[in-house]
């Protein structure tokens, strides 16, 4: 299990998705990604590979970074109770993080009828649920106290998912007030894993001095999805030995341009602002539909201290339907407050949030959000900024959760957005400073 969990921490961590904050930013085209009704304050915009926008959460419900350091440090230590830690967590624990890269979008508007855009982009999803005792898997054996095993996890529940998204977002206006969007996505599945109650045990066998042994087994069935065929060294028979590590050496030195584009689905967004007056209500819905792995798929079952793997035809991959419910009104021609409802449905359960922003524009340059967030903690303060740094780029930075985000050490949830947009901006609401501004009715 930790060579599996290895594999897809790592898949994750090269990428390093819900952002609150920038919803109602409208000189920012990501906020389509949120809402496909959406038509940013733009004219055209292009997102360069990597520097175009990357955007992360993560969520850690029993402990934060500087609880788990000072754990794993005092393991060794002489009459310290890791079990006082362990239990500090509660029954459970829960890790949820998610992240997407950029490789490349651009969008235009559409004279007065809409805004089209088009983007791929690499996602990864990484969910978590299991017994307390989940922190021994994360550190390194070697330092747990013998007394401390046989360790036992139970109730492992894991959803991953890294998948090349590419796509296009497509925003029409009806009439004056209602304007649709639909953005369907071709969704190219890179690796998986599935599973549900599993159990997992570590047994010391050999506590010697100069050798430490363990003997690693699990329990339950897992469902997994690797970029590559399985490391063969991995396999006697049918018999899947722990201590290899699941990839072959140096694996990603022999992926091809079409390995990227295996395992094929369609994911659609749905989307809708109607404006009265000086109110826009908008609601949207994501990633409806259900990825599906056909190559390099194997389900693992352990049992009778031997894991067991098979090929098998395909495995569904669960991606979190999203649903935003939004209200914003423009009280001056480049102001206007909001209120966002959002829900997220993961597989460990629903996680509502609800945010207040105050969204504008400073002067010609720079355009802003601040805001605050019920949800997870009671203590998100959001900031967003989009500063026109260069005649036609514009850095932009968001988090919805600031205070975190400064202390990550200590957060238990974190967001954060950033990246570099080349634009031209739409002036609907920033105008020139010789002209007076419009109010907008």
């Amino acid at each position: 299990m930790k060579q599996l969990l290895s594999v897809l921490m790592l898949l994750f961590a090269i990428l390093v998705k819900a952002q609150n904050t920038f919803y109602f930013m409208e000189a920012m085209p990501q906020n389509t990604a949120l809402n496909p009704a959406i038509i940013p304050d733009v004219k055209f915009y292009m997102g360069l590979p990597g520097i175009g926008g990357m955007n992360a959460q993560v969520h850690n419900s029993g402990f934060t970074y500087s609880q788990f350091d000072e754990f794993a440090k005092n393991l060794t230590n002489i009459g310290y109770v890791p079990d006082d830690f362990v239990n500090s967590i509660g029954e459970t624990n829960v890790f949820r993080g998610e992240a997407e890269l950029n490789l490349f979008s651009f969008g235009f508007r559409l004279k007065e009828k809409g805004f089209l855009s088009f983007a791929a982009t690499m996602n990864s999803l990484l969910i978590n649920e299991a017994a307390s005792d989940i922190a021994y898997l994360l550190t390194d054996f070697n330092d747990i106290s013998t007394d401390d095993f046989p360790i036992i996890v139970e109730g492992i529940s894991l959803n991953a998912n890294t998948s090349l998204k590419v796509g296009f977002t497509y925003a029409h206006k009806i009439n004056s007030h209602l304007t649709l969007g639909i953005s369907p996505r071709v969704n190219f599945g890179q690796a998986g894993l599935n599973t549900s109650g599993m159990r997992y045990k570590i047994e010391l066998i050999n506590d010697n001095i100069e050798e430490v042994q363990f003997e690693q087994t699990f329990s339950g069935m897992a469902e997994i999805a690797l970029p590559t065929e399985i490391n063969p060294e991995a396999l006697d028979q049918d018999v899947l030995n722990m201590d290899e590590g699941l990839l072959p050496e140096n694996w990603a030195e022999g992926l091809k341009a079409g390995d990227f584009l295996k395992n094929p689905g369609l994911l659609i967004d749905f989307g809708a602002t109607y404006e009265i007056e000086k109110w826009t209500f908008s609601a949207s819905v994501l990633n409806i539909g259900n990825p599906v792995f056909k190559n390099n798929v194997y389900k693992l079952n352990g049992k009778n201290d031997q894991v067991l793997l098979t090929e098998t035809d395909k495995i569904k991959i669960q991606v979190p339907t999203r649903f935003y419910l939004g209200a914003m009104r423009q009280f001056s021609p480049k102001w206007n407050y909001a209120l966002l409802l959002n829900n997220h449905f993961y597989s460990t359960g629903a996680v509502t949030t609800a945010t207040a922003s105050l969204n504008g524009y400073i002067g010609k340059i720079l355009s802003t959000s601040f805001s605050y967030t019920a949800g997870y903690k009671y203590d998100n303060l959001g900031v967003g900024l989009r500063l026109r740094f260069f005649p036609g780029m514009d850095l932009y930075a968001v988090t919805d959760n600031i205070i975190q985000a400064v202390n990550f050490k200590n957060a238990n949830w974190l967001t954060v957005a950033l990246g570099v947009n080349i634009s031209i901006l739409g002036h609907t609401k920033q105008p020139d400073t010789n002209e007076l501004p419009v109010e907008i009715n």
